[in-house]
């Protein structure tokens, strides 16, 4: 009866997507490294925007408009015509601007705008979603870098004066996204992001929960920079351990039916959660393939985050399409784990399709065919240790560890 019912399900919601037009569209902010005129890390660039191809690519450290025709042309051109550079302000107190790219074939440029700040200018990008005809602001943000207090309230007054635009704002869509320079969901910068406008405008959402100091081994799954144990080419080395890199999204973005943010897209683009303290590159990585995790560590010494983004002109089930969000840890059953002969696994709503069983190295040692909300694996053959078991669903997949003892 479970089954079949799931099936109903998933049938009535693939109709639903199939009568209703929507476009998902990856939005990706990715801090360069002081990017310019050269090209000796284009190829590592293209390597990555081929892997990743996102529809809004919202940079930092862009040095000067050659940097900008240079990554347009060099490096995005040479995996597809569709990508257009919006205006670039090279603002004159600062040698390191944001700029941005989009999909041309998904939107359309309206304007570049900037709030005037310290270290650099805030740049608010405004683009128009053709197939919604609905507008989209992207704020774009690096805060000053480095810790100590001096440096904490710089990063502290120019969020104030982002939160003050923000609240006299209209209801946009927008996100606010970029290298926050942030080490602690304790700083005041942080806290001021998130703080209640008395307008009750201006809201934002962080889809990252997790709280206090970001360098911490625990946190490993959601650290952005660094992505080098080596100095070279300037930037930050030490391995992977801070959380710089953010995408925080508008009140709109969250609980709209039409446009809204998938919350289980978003990640961290080739942290595997396995490389703590460690260079991106060093094998295994399980997130992306060897030649990815070879560019990403030296293209920049930090690694690009990305979220799927609906446009819908008419009301979209959210609920569906967001499944994969830590409430749906409440409603998988994986036990006994530890164990040294079989485990059980359950989940309660989602049906199951299929299950592989993965070795600390990524080789896939058992794979299986489920469709059902039930299963059984054994693991008396296996030897002791840590495994990765991965349940895939119509939907998505979600990612458990296992323990042979």
């Amino acid at each position: 009866m479970m089954k079949k019912k799931s099936l109903l399900i998933i049938l009535f919601f693939s109709v639903i997507f199939s009568v209703y037009s929507q476009d998902t569209v990856q939005v990706v902010t990715y801090n360069l490294l002081r990017f310019n005129s050269s090209t000796d890390r284009n190829l590592d660039f293209e390597n990555i925007m081929n892997y990743i191809s996102p529809d809004v690519l919202i940079v930092q450290e862009m040095v000067n408009n050659e940097g900008v025709l240079n990554f347009q042309n060099n490096i995005l051109k040479n995996i597809d015509n569709k990508y257009l550079s919006a205006d670039f302000i090279d603002d004159e107190n600062t040698d390191i601007d944001q700029a941005l790219f989009y999909n041309q074939n998904k939107f359309e440029f309206i304007s570049t705008s900037k709030l005037d700040g310290d270290p650099r200018p805030i740049y608010i990008f405004e683009l128009r979603h053709k197939e919604t005809e609905v507008n989209f602001l992207v704020f774009n943000l690096h805060l000053k870098a480095s810790k100590g207090s001096d440096n904490e309230a710089r990063r502290r007054d120019q969020v104030v004066d982002l939160k003050n635009y923000l609240s006299e704002m209209d209801d946009y869509f927008y996100v606010v996204a970029g290298d926050l320079n942030i080490y602690s969901t304790n700083e005041d910068a942080y806290n001021e992001l998130f703080s209640i406008t008395e307008s009750g405008k201006g809201n934002l959402h962080d889809l990252v929960s997790l709280s206090g100091t970001y360098n911490n081994p625990d946190y490993s799954i959601i650290h952005t920079q660094s992505t080098r144990t080596t100095q070279f080419g300037g930037g930050s080395h030490g391995g992977l351990d801070d959380r710089f890199d953010f995408i925080l999204f508008s009140d709109s973005l969250m609980f709209s039916d039409r446009v809204f943010v998938i919350d289980s897209s978003y990640k961290t683009v080739g942290n595997d959660g396995k490389h703590y303290n460690l260079a991106i590159n060093e094998q295994p990585n399980f997130s992306v393939p060897s030649d990815i995790s070879n560019s990403l560590h030296n293209a920049s010494d930090h690694l690009p985050v990305s979220v799927n983004i609906i446009f819908s002109k008419e009301k979209i089930y959210r609920d569906v399409l967001n499944f994969e969000s830590n409430k749906l840890n409440e409603n998988i059953l994986i036990y006994p784990n530890p164990s040294k002969t079989k485990i059980k696994i359950n989940s309660k709503i989602l049906l199951i399709n299929s299950i592989q069983v993965y070795d600390n190295s990524g080789r896939i040692i058992l794979s299986k065919n489920i469709n059902s909300n039930t299963t059984e694996i054994d693991i008396s053959n296996l030897l002791l240790g840590s495994y990765w078991i991965r349940l895939n669903f119509y939907f998505g997949s979600k990612n458990f560890k296992i323990i042979k003892n």
